[in-house]
């Protein structure tokens, strides 16, 4: 009758991390860091506007992305899609995109207060 001492050993134990493995037709979560720092720097700029007289929409961003890391749409997408159903896989990669995006921006502002402007 005290059986009952064993279910929460059961539930912990059935709560306990999986080892998730990614498909080979997925992008490497190492790879996918790059990846995701510049196509939040594209959406960031383009933000839905045209930039000074920019006519490019921004699937054309997005191929220079792809382009520039060797991908495609469709294995970025797949991988995406893969990751967004793993937050085991995925919170670690957005860290590291969010820690790459705001050393960028710390970068950018230094080299803006650095520079000599003349009028």
């Amino acid at each position: 009758m005290k059986y009952w001492i064993l279910i929460p050993l059961f539930i912990l134990a059935a709560c306990g991390s999986k080892e998730v493995s990614v498909p080979d037709d997925v992008i490497p979560a190492k790879q996918m860091v790059p990846i995701l720092v510049d196509v939040h720097i594209v959406e960031g700029a383009r933000n839905g506007a045209l930039i000074l007289g920019d006519t490019n929409g921004i699937e054309d961003y997005y191929a220079k992305v792809y382009e520039k890391h060797g991908i495609t749409e469709a294995s970025f997408k797949r991988s995406f899609k893969f990751y967004n159903g793993e937050p085991e896989l995925f919170i670690p990669i957005y860290e590291k995109v969010l820690d790459s995006l705001k050393i960028g921006g710390a970068a950018l502002a230094r080299k803006g207060t650095e520079s000599d402007y003349e009028e």
